[in-house]
């Protein structure tokens, strides 16, 4: 039997491996200008399923989606990817930890934005009234760290 006939079970895999990872690069390539459009449905299914039961103003959140998509920690290639990965490839974050881990931060981030950004800790029920987003906060944005009594100096 000639060498070069032989086509062995393995070498066979690897060859369809390799056709189904080049066939998903032609698909993420060819999906990457629209990945913008997910990334915006993305940040808010993110917002709202975190916040349910919360009325959202639309035209504020729509605004957030525009900020936190132009944040430039929104914009780093390996976040691309996360976003890409959780909408095509959906079992990934679930078995893969460093995938999970930054989903789950990459979700944080874009949650506290919001909820710094908005209304939210400034009203006494969140539930009864609507939430509207103003703007991203520059300055200290943790509202927990403000106190009534001055500060001590030490001089």
């Amino acid at each position: 039997m000639n060498e070069t006939s032989k086509f062995s079970p393995g070498r066979r895999k690897l060859l369809i491996a390799s056709g189904g990872v080049a066939a998903l690069g032609v698909f993420g390539a060819a999906s990457w200008g629209h990945l913008t459009n997910y990334r915006a449905s993305w940040v808010e299914r993110v917002v709202r399923e975190n916040l349910p039961g919360i009325d959202l103003d639309p035209g504020s959140l729509q605004t957030f989606i525009k900020d936190i998509l132009a944040n430039e920690r929104m914009n780093r290639k390996e976040v691309k990817v996360t976003v890409f990965a959780d909408r095509f490839v959906p079992w990934l974050p679930a078995h893969i930890s460093k995938a999970r881990d930054g989903l789950e931060g990459l979700e944080r981030f874009v949650l506290t934005e919001y909820l710094i950004g908005s209304n939210f800790f400034r009203i006494p029920d969140p539930k009864h009234e609507t939430i509207v987003y103003s703007g991203m906060i520059v300055a200290c944005r943790n509202p927990f760290t403000y106190s009534s009594a001055p500060a001590v100096s030490r001089a």
